[in-house]
């Protein structure tokens, strides 16, 4: 059994509308469009669902990318907001059943082709997030650990002060031994 919890709901919509689109297509062809005469809505939702998909991990991996080093480990905690199959095909299931309960009646196709086809299109638009979430995880760790201009030199004016002039090294220059007594007696 699969558990949905909150975090798998916005996925599991975009993408059961879209494995639904896709069964729709390889069911029907271009016998006629899906949704009949919504079909240009169902087409801009559809696209905006895969586009707040793809910026909600987009902004989530790079959110999240200073807190990892690799990106796979990135990429496994993004897959975790991704539905499970089972859950996908029943969220494409509840799209079909929806948007062909506002089309005009026309030929059904066999339940067990329309099943199959519904699989075959959630676990490809599963497939095809986990890809999307390898890229964005991958590429966040790349930009993260990239910098992206070298450090920037700062340059301040030096207070002019009165200089102390140094000793020279030979001034300060202590002996290793004391001097020969020869020649503290010739100066007496």
């Amino acid at each position: 059994m699969n558990r949905v919890t909150l975090q798998k709901v916005p996925g599991g919509l975009a993408l059961g509308l879209f494995a639904a689109l896709a069964a729709h297509t390889a069911l029907y062809g271009g016998e006629h469009a899906m949704g009949g005469a919504y079909n240009a809505l169902l087409m801009q939702i559809g696209l905006a669902a895969a586009l707040g998909f793809v910026a909600l991990v987009g902004a989530l991996a790079w959110t999240q990318s200073d807190c990892s080093t690799e990106g796979t480990v990135l990429a496994a905690r993004l897959r975790e907001r991704l539905p499970g199959v089972g859950s996908l095909i029943a969220a494409a299931a509840a799209w079909h059943v929806g948007v062909e309960a506002i089309e005009p009646h026309h030929a059904g196709v066999p339940g067990i082709a329309l099943l199959v086809a519904l699989a075959v299109a959630s676990y490809a638009a599963l497939r095809l997030a986990r890809a999307i979430i390898n890229v964005f995880a991958r590429a966040a760790i790349a930009i993260f650990r990239t910098s992206f201009s070298l450090r920037a030199l700062t340059w301040r004016r030096r207070l002019r002060g009165r200089l102390i002039p140094r000793r020279s090294f030979l001034t300060r220059r202590r002996f290793a031994r004391p001097p020969p007594i020869a020649f503290a007696l010739q100066r007496a």
